[in-house]
C-alpha cells in the first residue's frame, strides 16, 4: 500500500504551493478572483472559517498522502459532519449582494469540482515552477492535445504550439484554461523544438475513425480580440482571451510569484518591526518567491523593514525593497545562492548602518553577523523617496572592522 501511495505522490512544488495559501471564507467563487487564487484558498458558500479550513486541511492531507478524489472524500465528509455541514443547508450572503442559497457539500458533483480546481491549479503552479528551474536545458513549451473526449474547439487550435517559457502567451494560456480543462503542456529542448516546427504528424484517430493531426508552429492562432469580463460581485473589469473561462486566465505559478507581495508594503509598515521581520523571513522561504530572479519582467520584492533608517533618510516607508534584477545579477556575477537572500530581513532590520564609503548622503551600508558569516548590504533612498537594497555581499570581519573604524563608530557588541 505504501508503494502504491508513493507512486501517486504529488511533487513538493504542488504541496508547497497549496499549503502556503491563506484561507478565506467566501459566499461566491467571484469573491476571490483570478490572480488572488494564487495565494488565497476558498470554497464557494463556505461562509464560516472552520468550514473553509476543513477543506484546506483535508485537501492538503490528500496531497501529502498521494490520495485522489475517492480517498479524499471520506476525509472531508468526517470533517463536515462534525461541523454540521454534511447535509443541504441554506447559506446567507454576508455582503447582502445575493439572496440566500441552498448548498449541499455531500454532492459528488460539487466535491469533485472543488477537488479538481484545487488539485489542478496546484499542479499547474508546480509544473510552472519546475519549468522555470529547468528552462536553461528545456527552454520551450509545447501545448499538448487534451485527453478529454469532448475538447473545446479553441483549445484544439493551441495544440502543437511551441513557444519559449517566458513568452507572454503563457501568462494567460498556461493550462488549465477553464473549468475541468484537461489540456497539458510539456517542456522541450531547443533541438526538439527545431525538429518539430513546421512538421505535421498523425497521433491517432478520433471517434469517427479520422486521423488526428497536429501541426507544430510557433505562431499563436488569432481567435479574435480579448473579451471584457465584469465581476458582478466586486465590479472588477478584466480582459479575458477568447477560449478561456473567466477566472482561469492567469498562470497560477506566475501569479503566485508576482502577487505574493501585493499590499504587503502597507501591512509591513503598520506592523511592529519584529513582526514585520518575522513575516519577511517566512516570505523568503516561499519557493515561488525564490523564482523571482528567473522571471522575465522586473519584480519588486520586500527585503526588510527599518523604521530607524527610514527616519534617518526621510523615506516615505520603512519597507526596503529589492528588484528581481538585482538578485539575478548577484547570483550570476557574484555566485550567491538564492538561499543567501534570506538573510535580508534580519540584516536590514538589526544590522549596523554605516555612512556610504563614497560619501553619498542618500546611501547607507548595513553590516551584521548572521550565523558564522558577516554580511553587508547597501541601501539607497530613491528619488521617489523609497528605500531600495542595491547589493548584498559576504565580507570578512577584518574588512568590516576597518570600515567601522573609518566611520568613527563602535564595532557591534563592543562598548
Amino acid at each position: 500500500m505504501a508503494e502504491r501511495a508513493n507512486r501517486f505522490a504529488y511533487p513538493p512544488e504542488v504541496t508547497g504551493y497549496f499549503k502556503n495559501k491563506t484561507v478565506r471564507p467566501a459566499f461566491s467563487y467571484l469573491d476571490v478572483w483570478a490572480e488572488e487564487h494564487a495565494y488565497t484558498m476558498t470554497v464557494a458558500k463556505t461562509t464560516e472559517l472552520e468550514v473553509t479550513n476543513a477543506f484546506h486541511r483535508t485537501i492538503g492531507q490528500a496531497f501529502d498522502e498521494g490520495k485522489g478524489f475517492d480517498n479524499w472524500k471520506p476525509l472531508i465528509q468526517a470533517e463536515l459532519t462534525k461541523l454540521g455541514w454534511w447535509q443541504p443547508r441554506m447559506v446567507s450572503d454576508p455582503s447582502g449582494i445575493d439572496p440566500d442559497r441552498m448548498v449541499n457539500f455531500s454532492s459528488d458533483r460539487r466535491l469533485k469540482t472543488i477537488f479538481w480546481s484545487n488539485m489542478n491549479s496546484a499542479r499547474s503552479a508546480g509544473q510552472w515552477e519546475r519549468a522555470q528551474r529547468s528552462k536553461r536545458a528545456l527552454p520551450y513549451v509545447l501545448y499538448m492535445r487534451t485527453t478529454s473526449g469532448d475538447p473545446r474547439v479553441e483549445h484544439l487550435q493551441w495544440v502543437g504550439l511551441i513557444l519559449p517559457i517566458d513568452h507572454p502567451f503563457w501568462r494567460t494560456h498556461w493550462p488549465p484554461n477553464g473549468w475541468l480543462c484537461k489540456c497539458q503542456v510539456r517542456m522541450i529542448s531547443a533541438r526538439e523544438a527545431q525538429a518539430l516546427l513546421g512538421t505535421e504528424r498523425v497521433i491517432g484517430k478520433n471517434a469517427e475513425g479520422e486521423d488526428i493531426k497536429i501541426r507544430y508552429t510557433d505562431s499563436p492562432p488569432d481567435l479574435g480580440p480579448d473579451r471584457q469580463h465584469r465581476n458582478r460581485r466586486t465590479g472588477e473589469v478584466t480582459m479575458v482571451p477568447p477560449g478561456i473561462d473567466a477566472g482561469w486566465h492567469t498562470n497560477p505559478g506566475l501569479a503566485r510569484s508576482t502577487t505574493l507581495i501585493r499590499n504587503l508594503e502597507t501591512q509591513l509598515d503598520a506592523a511592529p518591526e519584529t513582526d514585520a521581520t518575522r513575516v519577511l523571513k517566512e516570505l523568503w522561504d516561499d519557493a515561488y518567491l525564490r523564482l523571482a530572479p528567473r522571471l522575465p519582467q522586473k519584480v519588486w520584492l520586500p527585503a526588510g523593514v527599518s523604521k530607524e533608517l527610514a527616519q534617518e533618510l526621510g523615506a516615505k516607508s520603512a519597507v526596503i525593497s529589492v528588484t528581481s534584477e538585482t538578485i539575478a545579477e548577484r547570483i550570476d556575477r557574484h555566485k550567491l545562492a538564492v538561499d543567501d537572500f534570506a538573510v535580508f530581513p534580519e540584516l536590514l532590520a538589526e544590522g549596523l548602518p554605516l555612512p556610504d564609503p563614497r560619501g553619498k548622503s542618500n546611501v547607507r551600508a548595513i553590516i551584521r553577523r548572521i550565523g558564522k558569516a558577516w554580511w553587508r548590504a547597501f541601501v539607497t533612498l530613491s528619488e521617489t523617496g523609497y528605500l531600495r537594497a542595491t547589493s548584498l555581499h559576504q565580507k570578512s570581519e577584518k574588512e568590516l572592522r576597518n570600515a567601522v573604524e573609518r566611520a568613527g563608530m563602535t564595532w557591534p557588541g563592543e562598548e
